[in-house]
């Protein structure tokens, strides 16, 4: 049991931000409400820089802030914000996967058609003639293209979603706490 919970322990990171105010985790150029405010993108960076640092176990992510700016009903609503932003951002890449993953797959498919061609083309044309080998110079080489590359859209791809959308669950999932940085 102990050993369990040191493990734990070595897993949980901690991500600390000072804040001046509120503001900061917003963009400066977006005056509505922090209910339907955008956060900042210097924010996402930084949060994301802090995570590639390392990315291990889970999350909590610290906010140091002025105990005269306080104010429990916005601290609620920006973790309501941060952790519906982070779902969004998970949604879009899981699309991008999907869609991604999924022109692979027609590549994978015309490549496959092109390359069926080519042998159906042998026996129409009969192999050794000049027609069949300036066709099958066309068609060989457009079908593996196609082939090789659904493939590479398909494993190598999709990487970089897959990165950003583990970070963006992780975000989604943290537990955000607000600090006061100086007694008063």
């Amino acid at each position: 049991m102990a050993g369990e919970k040191s493990e734990e322990a070595q897993q949980f990171r901690e991500i600390t931000i000072q804040l001046d105010t509120y503001d900061d985790i917003f963009s400066d150029f977006d005056p509505r409400p922090y209910q339907e405010r955008e956060l900042s993108e210097d924010f996402i960076k930084e949060i994301q820089r802090r995570y590639m640092e390392d990315k291990r176990g889970r999350f909590e992510v610290h906010f140091t802030v002025p105990f005269s700016e306080r104010d429990a009903k916005e601290e609620a609503l920006i973790k309501k914000r941060l952790r519906e932003h982070f779902a969004v951002m998970v949604r879009r890449e899981d699309e991008t996967i999907k869609s991604t993953k999924s022109r692979g797959y027609i590549y994978m498919l015309v490549g496959a058609i092109v390359l069926l061609a080519d042998v159906y083309a042998l026996f129409l044309l009969e192999g050794t003639s000049l027609e069949y080998r300036i066709l099958s110079i066309l068609l060989v080489p457009a079908g593996w293209y196609g082939m090789w590359t659904g493939i590479e859209k398909i494993i190598d791809d999709p990487f970089a979603s897959i990165e950003r959308r583990a970070a963006f669950d992780k975000f989604e999932k943290a537990n955000y706490v607000f600090i006061s940085n100086e007694l008063e």
